[in-house]
């Protein structure tokens, strides 16, 4: 025990170590890039004014002096003026602060120098949210929690790979192109978090079952009672409308599916292991039980992440004086599809991953570690 706290602690000192690197670096690594950057040294507040628009909504606009020094390409060092606006709505701007680490578009006028400030240089923020996250995946998963982490950063590459390659081909009916990266996704996942092993399959199956069953029962449904779905409601659709509406589809509903059928089936071989004596039928009541247990949280985790996803659109149309209606038919409606099409999913692999689960052990043998 004394043995395993030393190393957790030497393991907390590193990461510690590491961060505070990664902190400090970005804080000075704008010589790595070719956009200019400014650190912001003095703000002085200027004028405030009400505005109002035709929906009644009330905002407030605010003037900014900004005196920033430059720190890289060819103004590095000289002090730069500009001002900025911004508004209480946040909508189309921002407000700055003393300390701040900006990108700034240089222009000549003149003869005179003038700035205007695009945006946050927000590296430090992103690299060290990611450093936050693997520190806790290897402190409370260690070994795994790396290769739970490789196995996200490889289904992100597959990802990028599988778009580039929509985009390069232009293909007509591209769908297919992501069902496909889709069972290549799980196929991944599961290999490099569980192993090759019996348990593997069992859950490659279940989640294979349970996505195309539930896949094919939307899109049987659509098909008959869809054509009031406005899926050019998609934001910034190039291509297919509908064909990108049920591709993302099927990226959610394996998550949703692949969630559920990894927690029944680890479940399910770990009662196993620890009562080898028990039958094929109390170990898929098992799976059942467990598949009730989750069933509510997951789809209630679904409903959370779509208001998370239509919230901010929602309120959006609300004030700008659309109805309940309009506003659901536009900006909610094809969330709420995607939904209910992935609680399908996971209904359909309740039953799927206990059965596939229980007839692994018809022989009555044992369980191979993982």
């Amino acid at each position: 025990m004394l043995a395993k706290n030393k190393k957790s602690l030497i393991i907390f000192i590193i990461l510690s170590l590491i961060g505070a690197a990664i902190y400090l670096f970005t804080l000075s690594d704008s010589f790595m890039y070719q956009r200019d950057i400014g650190k912001i040294t003095h703000v002085s507040e200027g004028s405030s004014q009400r505005t109002e628009d035709e929906f009644k909504n009330v905002d407030h606009q605010h003037e900014q002096k900004i005196t920033m020094i430059m720190l890289n390409g060819k103004q590095k060092g000289k002090k730069i003026h500009t001002h900025n606006s911004w508004s209480n709505s946040g909508a189309f701007d921002q407000k700055f602060h003393s300390g701040q680490q900006v990108f700034v578009d240089l222009q000549k006028q003149n003869g005179r120098t003038t700035a205007e400030i695009s945006d946050y240089k927000r590296d430090t923020y992103l690299l060290m949210l990611g450093w936050v996250v693997i520190s806790l995946l290897i402190l409370t998963m260690e070994f795994k929690g790396l290769k739970t982490l490789f196995s996200v950063v490889l289904n992100f590459v597959v990802f990028l790979l599988f778009i580039e390659l929509d985009v390069k081909l232009n293909l007509t009916n591209f769908f297919w192109l992501f069902v496909l990266s889709a069972f290549i996704f799980t196929a991944l996942s599961l290999l490099i978090v569980i192993g090759w092993n019996k348990q593997c399959a069992v859950t490659f199956a279940s989640i294979v079952i349970g996505t195309t069953g539930a896949l094919m029962i939307g899109v049987l449904v659509l098909n008959y009672t869809g054509n009031d779905l406005h899926y050019e409601a998609l934001d910034f659709a190039t291509q297919s409308p509908k064909q990108l509406f049920l591709s993302a589809t099927v990226i959610g509903l394996l998550g949703a599916v692949m969630d559920a059928a990894t927690d029944i089936v680890s479940t399910v071989f770990e009662i196993k292991r620890s009562h080898p004596q028990i039958d094929q039928k109390q170990l898929f009541g098992s799976g059942i039980e467990v598949g009730r247990a989750i069933l509510g949280p997951l789809i209630n985790v679904l409903l959370l992440i779509f208001f998370a996803e239509t919230f901010a659109m929602g309120v959006l149309f609300f004030r700008t004086g659309n109805s309940i209606g309009y506003t659901f038919e536009w900006t909610m409606s094809l969330g709420i599809v995607q939904s209910l099409i992935s609680g399908i999913g996971i209904t359909l692999v309740i039953p799927a991953a206990s059965a596939f689960a229980a007839w692994a052990f018809r022989k009555e043998g044992q369980v191979e570690n993982n």
